[in-house]
């Protein structure tokens, strides 16, 4: 099922697949050193690439013949220059008063935290799809990197820190990431307070199920130039659960969405202004019941055919919110993948 092949031979994979239209994902998963190239095969093998949208209307199996890997090259052996890229990203006012009137009804009592997101849209002439997909892997060890299509939806292209589920047996693992900081900044009340909201969210939904729980200290991640609040969960089900049932009630969590979770979605819903599709959703491999799923964070949408890219980014807007600091957070996490994307 498995095969060892080279990264030239996994890049030509890629291309086959692309010109005869069919859907693919190639990643690598956090710390490791293999990339991984599934393209669609059949719908009835038990091993395959699961990507899900935000609003649970699409769902996406893609599902192998074989798994092909390569290994990854250390950086000093990639001989290639990278140009920054300067993006002016225009200014929005709306999501300003966005932020202003989540503020507004969490003062209210209506909720208690609501994450906000944007999209942003630059226009380009040539994008270098292999050497981004380098450059994510070697700027951020501790991500999924992944870059999938579909015929349907485009390229899209991430690199996300953030474990929404992983499982074995009767042992399952999430590392919620809330809560961010940039350049010399301390954590302050806001960012522990959103943090622990996305806490009790999860260990709450884990008491109906009989068995034992386990949270590490939560610690600081850095991701680029911005750091996270982020603290491991593990739990031991005295038997093997469903775990298509746990991740429908786990998604979406407070760190992408809010809380409590109905009157947060509803806002999200209603004032947002635009359809999130795969951004906030969830991505990653499934093998039986095993899987490894991640929140699809700091990635980009990409259609060659308009040669537009949409970014996402979001922020967690809680009563102790800054509405500057927020815009701002969602600037810097923008130009997180942003500032790795290739062009001509």
């Amino acid at each position: 099922m498995f095969q060892k092949i080279s990264l030239f031979s996994l890049y030509k994979k890629v291309i086959k697949n692309y010109w005869d239209q069919n859907q693919f994902v190639l990643f690598r998963k956090p710390y490791e050193r293999k990339v991984f190239f599934y393209s669609h095969y059949n719908s009835k093998g038990k091993i395959f690439f699961l990507i899900q949208d935000f609003d649970h209307n699409c769902t996406i199996k893609i599902v192998p013949k074989k798994v092909y890997y390569a290994d990854i090259q250390s950086p000093s052996s990639v001989k290639e220059t990278y140009k920054d890229n300067y993006f002016l990203l225009t200014y929005s006012s709306e999501y300003k008063n966005l932020i202003q009137k989540a503020v507004e009804e969490i003062r209210k009592g209506h909720f208690k935290k609501v994450v906000l997101s944007r999209s942003i849209k630059i226009s380009f002439h040539n994008f270098y799809f292999k050497k981004t997909f380098q450059k994510l892997i070697f700027s951020y060890p501790n991500a999924l990197i992944s870059l999938w299509y579909n015929v349907h939806h485009g390229f899209w292209i991430g690199c996300s820190p953030e474990l929404l589920m992983k499982s074995h047996k009767n042992k399952f693992k999430t590392v919620p990431l809330a809560g961010t900081v940039w350049d010399q900044k301390k954590w302050t009340k806001k960012e522990i307070e959103e943090h622990k909201i996305v806490i009790k969210y999860i260990t709450h939904l884990l008491k109906f199920y009989k068995g034992s729980i386990l949270l590490e200290k939560t610690k600081t991640v850095e991701m680029g130039r911005l750091k996270h609040l982020e603290t491991p969960i593990f739990f031991s089900f005295l038997e093997e659960p469903d775990y298509y049932e746990i991740l429908d009630r786990l998604h979406p969590t407070p760190s992408i969405c809010g809380f409590p979770k109905k009157e947060s979605l509803d806002f999200i819903q209603k004032y947002e202004g635009y359809k999130r599709n795969f951004y906030t959703g969830y991505i990653g491999p499934v093998n039986k019941e095993n899987m490894e799923l991640y929140l699809n964070l700091r990635c980009a949408r990409i259609k060659e055919d308009k040669k537009e890219i949409t970014l996402y980014a979001g922020s967690g807007i809680t009563m102790d919110s800054n509405i500057d600091q927020e815009y701002i957070e969602t600037e810097k996490k923008v130009k997180n993948i942003l500032s790795q994307l290739i062009f001509k």
